[in-house]
């Protein structure tokens, strides 16, 4: 059956891409997850994340409303991944389990559920995808990502779905993918299970609720950046953090900050343009009749303290 025939016309690109964009936010929102955020349930998720951002959750503290497109590409080739896993790894693994886990904080006790993006027979696989991988090689899993991927280990086994497998020996993973793709490895990261992780994700928890009833702000323990573009808090969180003192008034000083500011965003802008340009013209050789297209090998070489691997420039010379 074909489409019916209407008199709707076809929209424009600016309107296609606002359209297509807003069906991405809005769906994004009504995730179970972005519910479960909404409804002010701390998941294990949210675990080592930021203390105040969480606090704000147990006081039912509403967010405004954002649009991490990053996250959203991230979820999506998460969710691929896991399938390709699936449908190719050969013994049993359970993809997207509800596990249980219960915390004992010097304050009460926290019941969590949470649900792991693989459970092998050997344990926890969680998958992560970020922009380029050496960060994440030199620094390994984060505050959050250790609680997450420890928790959710402790969850499974009470749940019988290691089988007799014993809790110690019980591993934890992440692998983590560039979004980009300008990596074609993935970097894997694991482990024996660590009862002193839990217990410190049971601490931090703790420190939250101590906030939480005493009336006070939480630490905050992102980059503020990473809030500015992430978290519906911002404004009224973050927004007026700064070591900085002193109003600038004098107008060419001002006209100086803008400049710099106009000509970094400029920067960034092209930054991007050519990172898209490249990956459209890989392989490509030749000419539009004003430069001459060529790629070139660079061998690796000995830099000051790392090892540079040999890699293909791209080169844009203008005809004479």
């Amino acid at each position: 059956m074909g489409l019916a025939v209407g008199v709707m016309t076809a929209p424009t690109a600016d309107a296609l891409a606002a359209t297509i964009y807003a069906a991405i936010t809005e769906w994004d929102r009504e995730k179970p997850r972005a519910k479960q955020t909404e409804d002010f349930v701390v998941g294990i998720s949210e675990l080592g994340f930021c203390s105040e951002r969480t606090r704000r959750m147990l006081a039912g503290i509403t967010p405004e409303p954002t649009d991490n497109i990053a996250a959203f590409i991230g979820t999506a080739l998460g969710d691929h991944i896991e399938q390709a896993v699936v449908a190719q790894f050969h013994g049993p693994v359970i993809r997207q389990a509800e596990v249980t886990v219960p915390l004992e904080g010097d304050l009460g006790r926290y019941t969590l559920t949470g649900h792991p993006d693989l459970l092998f027979e050997w344990g926890v696989l969680d998958i992560k995808t970020t922009r380029g991988l050496e960060v994440v090689r030199r620094s390994g899993p984060s505050q959050q990502q250790q609680f997450q991927r420890h928790c959710y280990a402790l969850g499974a086994w009470q749940a019988g779905l290691f089988g007799d497998l014993p809790l110690r020996e019980v591993q934890v993973a992440n692998v983590w993918f560039d979004r980009a793709g300008d990596d074609k490895e993935c970097h894997a990261h694991i482990e024996p299970y660590n009862p002193d992780v839990v217990a410190s994700a049971a601490q931090w928890l703790d420190e939250v609720v101590h906030a939480y009833t005493r009336g006070g702000e939480a630490q905050k323990e992102p980059p503020r950046a990473l809030c500015e573009n992430y978290c519906g808090h911002f404004k009224d969180c973050r927004m007026g953090d700064t070591d900085v003192t002193g109003l600038i008034t004098d107008p060419r000083l001002l006209a100086a900050i803008s400049m710099y500011q106009e000509g970094a965003e400029m920067e960034r802008d092209g930054r991007r343009l050519k990172d898209q340009a490249k990956s459209a013209l890989i392989g490509t050789t030749g000419t539009n009749g004003k430069v001459a297209v060529r790629w070139t090998w660079v061998n690796e070489a000995i830099v000051p303290e790392r090892h540079r691997d040999g890699y293909q420039r791209l080169t844009l010379s203008r005809i004479r």
